[in-house]
């Protein structure tokens, strides 16, 4: 499994000290979110100990429960951490006013090749695993992240309502969001993987799929996706 760095560890270029205390707080703390995020995501909540993230963060026990009052207190604090950086931005979110099927077929081709992301899909794996004791993770990705991005996605299709024969916007974003982030978010998370071409040609299907259901009138003949070109950050 690839290395996860959930906290970007800064260190003191000139090797000595003088810092003010607020960020040698910063740093230590940054560590042990670190050092427990690396452990949860490596083996789980269970067989982390918090033994082994004070070795892994380089720090005594007396010190990280001085931060932390258990374990449980701690794993919250990190999935929190990871989840409000790993889980896709909405403002990352690929919105224009171009044509429908370019629109879509970009939009699809982000969501995908954000669900495949290594850290996002360790992320995953521990959520689902602990779903039963901690329902408030669902329910924050939910609200903070989902809803948005439904709503955005929804607001494009309402957009060019004239090509669709879609009576709720939101529930089409849904669909939308079924056959793109959240098909490949649960074939990564048990295993699959997916070239760069394969990618494309994922994104592509999904938002044909999508089109073909909801347009107003079939077009006929060869997919107006097929002829789109293919650039794409995952293809680079």
């Amino acid at each position: 499994m690839s290395r996860i760095k959930p906290i970007n560890r800064r260190r003191n270029g000139n090797g000595h000290g003088g810092r003010p205390r607020a960020d040698d707080v910063r740093k230590l703390n940054g560590n042990i979110l670190a050092a427990a995020g690396e452990l949860f995501l490596e083996h789980g909540f269970d067989a982390a100990s918090m033994d082994a993230i004070a070795a892994r963060a380089r720090i005594s026990k007396r010190t990280l429960y001085s931060r932390f009052a258990d374990k449980s207190s701690l794993f919250n604090t990190v999935i929190y951490d990871l989840l409000g950086r790993i889980l896709v931005p909405i403002e990352t979110i690929h919105d224009s006013d171009g044509e429908l099927e370019a629109v879509l077929l970009t939009l699809a081709r982000d969501l995908v090749v954000n669900a495949l992301k290594p850290e996002l899909l360790a992320v995953h794996r521990v959520i689902t695993f602990e779903t039963q004791r901690r329902p408030e993770f669902g329910q924050w990705i939910n609200d903070t992240r989902r809803k948005p991005a439904i709503h955005l996605i929804a607001g494009i299709l309402e957009r060019h309502r004239d090509k669709l024969r879609v009576a709720d916007f939101d529930e089409a974003a849904e669909q939308f969001a079924n056959l793109t982030f959240d098909s490949c978010l649960r074939l990564g998370s048990v295993g699959s993987t997916f070239t760069p071409r394969e990618i494309t040609d994922r994104a592509r299907a999904a938002a044909d799929l999508f089109l073909a259901g909801v347009r107003r009138s079939a077009t006929g003949g060869r997919s107006a996706l097929q002829a789109l070109p293919c650039n794409s950050a995952a293809e680079e």
